[in-house]
């Protein structure tokens, strides 16, 4: 198997851990920091500070520090490249580097005291939290299968694992060959290119003639197909001049029609007569009274969607039958295109109490909840009314229900 070897940086080395939290992380990656290392050296590192290469090559060659290394390497669970990291070492394969604060490693060797004795072991999930940069050494171990990054501080030796991933090196040669095979798959894609268009003029001069043919049939289509077209807009406005004589027609003889409805609502009058200024500032009590209702009346077609319809009804009062009500209504609506209106109109209210007779202002609208295809339509309808005689105690003197409205043919 080859190896590759290169260089880069990151690394920490610790003395002092703070805010040592124990996360239970892979040795491969870590979300949070569990060890934030503050300083370096230390009784616990892992071995003299190494300023330079030829120091770093001699201090790791040491039986014990070879040993004590395997033995980090074995708890890391990196015991397959164990020879690869030595031989890096030894051949002094890595370049110097400064660790900056906030630098993150999967673990770092370091020698604490175990049973009394100092022994190596490994910190996952180290960050470098101090408050400065350090110098350390950088290698890099690569198998073809996955990218090693170890750093090594010079102030402790304590050797790092800073990240593993997908080999960079088979990624480059994986994309060297992708490369070779682009080009070889190129220079056949063109000799098929040209090859195709040869064939293709061939198929186009071919084509040509055939479309030439073609588009003189067509042409002879077009015209006939024109000549239908016209005979069928003379047939279809022939047929719209009769629908829309049909149409007037049957508005001459729907321009009268005759309508019913019935309410459910309610009155607020204010019935006393001590009030001689007449300007409704005197206290009067209003009365609240439930209402149900009818009325009769013709629909007169004006101009346009405009309509005018005079009706008469009675609200029988369900709380003082006594105070029940004649009325007549002069009913001005505008009728849209789909059978709705909207409309006002004047009225006279309780013309069956000559003392409490008054005029009404009304205001109302229609939905057509159902359509009869010979113009019979039944409305939802909403009416409400202004008793003119108190204008100026309107919150007290209005009228108002709602119910369904019946227009016949």
């Amino acid at each position: 198997m080859t190896i590759h070897v290169h260089a880069r940086v990151h690394a920490v080395c610790l003395t002092a851990l703070l805010g040592f939290v124990t996360l239970g992380l892979p040795a491969e990656t870590f979300a949070q920091p569990a060890h934030i290392a503050r300083r370096l050296g230390g009784p616990a590192r892992f071995t003299p500070p190494v300023r330079n290469v030829q120091n770093l090559q001699k201090t790791f060659a040491r039986p014990q520090t070879q040993r004590e290394l395997t033995e980090v390497l074995k708890l890391a669970e990196l015991m397959h490249i164990e020879a690869e990291v030595k031989k890096a070492i030894a051949d002094g394969a890595v370049r110097e580097v400064t660790i900056s604060p906030g630098t993150n490693m999967l673990w770092m060797a370091h020698r604490p005291i175990n049973r009394g004795r100092r022994r190596p072991d490994v910190l996952r999930g180290v960050q470098w939290g101090g408050a400065k940069p350090f110098p350390a050494f950088e290698f890099v171990i690569d198998n073809l299968k996955e990218t090693y990054t170890f750093v090594i501080p010079e102030d402790c030796g304590n050797i790092a694992l800073v990240s593993r991933e997908p080999s960079r090196e088979q990624a480059r040669r994986d994309a060297e060959a992708a490369a070779a095979r682009a080009a070889d798959e190129a220079r056949r894609a063109e000799e098929a290119r040209r090859a195709d268009e040869a064939r293709k003029a061939e198929e186009a001069r071919r084509a040509a003639e055939a479309a030439a043919a073609e588009a003189a049939r067509k042409a002879e289509e077009a015209r006939a197909a024109e000549a239908a077209r016209l005979a069928e807009e003379a047939r279809k406005a022939e047929e719209a001049r009769k629908a829309e004589e049909a149409r007037l027609q049957e508005e001459r003889e729907l321009s009268i029609r005759p309508f019913v409805a019935g309410y459910f609502g309610k009155q607020r009058r204010q019935y006393d007569e001590n009030d001689p200024a007449g300007l409704g500032n005197a206290f009067l009590p209003g009365f609240c009274d439930p209402l149900v209702g009818a009325k009769v009346g013709i629909e007169k077609t004006l101009s346009g969607n405009w309509v005018v319809a005079p009706a008469v009804g009675f609200a029988y009062n369900t709380d003082e039958s006594d105070r029940s009500s004649l009325f007549v209504d002069a009913e001005l609506n505008y009728r849209f295109n789909n059978r709705a209106y909207i409309g006002t109109g004047l009225g006279v209210w309780d013309l069956t109490h000559s003392d409490f007779i008054t005029p009404t202002a009304l205001l109302h609208f229609g939905l057509p909840l159902w359509k009869g295809a010979d113009q019979r339509t039944l409305f939802f309808v909403t009416e409400g009314r202004v008793l003119l005689r108190r204008a100026s105690d309107i919150d007290s003197n209005y009228q108002f229900w709602g119910g369904l409205r019946y227009l016949f043919r």
